[in-house]
């Protein structure tokens, strides 16, 4: 009987997370996988390295964003950032979604 209810709070535990991992986004986990906030801070957190991702969207439209994060040194020749044309164009545009979500 304890493996049933054992089994059972697992299930109960699965279903209660379920919302929250459901609720990140395929660009918020392309940005944390791309090591993104290795050197921006989240909005949530304190500072990093680099700018800021806090109010991202609201500072940088759609096609901005898509221009900076494909060629980051052609606006920002300093810049360390790793230029992100390579990826697929729906992980591009998951990512910029992403970034327009943050306001």
């Amino acid at each position: 009987m304890k493996t049933g209810r054992l089994a059972l709070a697992g299930l109960g535990l699965a279903l209660m997370f379920a919302p929250v991992l459901a609720a990140k986004s395929p660009g918020a986990d392309l940005a944390q996988r791309l090591g993104c906030f290795a050197c921006h801070s989240r909005p949530d957190q304190g500072s990093g390295e680099a700018v800021s991702l806090a109010n991202v969207g609201t500072r940088f439209s759609a096609d901005q964003l898509k221009a900076l994060l494909a060629h980051p040194r052609r606006y920002h020749p300093q810049a360390r950032m790793p230029n992100y044309a390579h990826l697929r164009p729906h992980e591009l545009q998951a990512l910029i979604d992403y970034l327009l979500t943050l306001k």
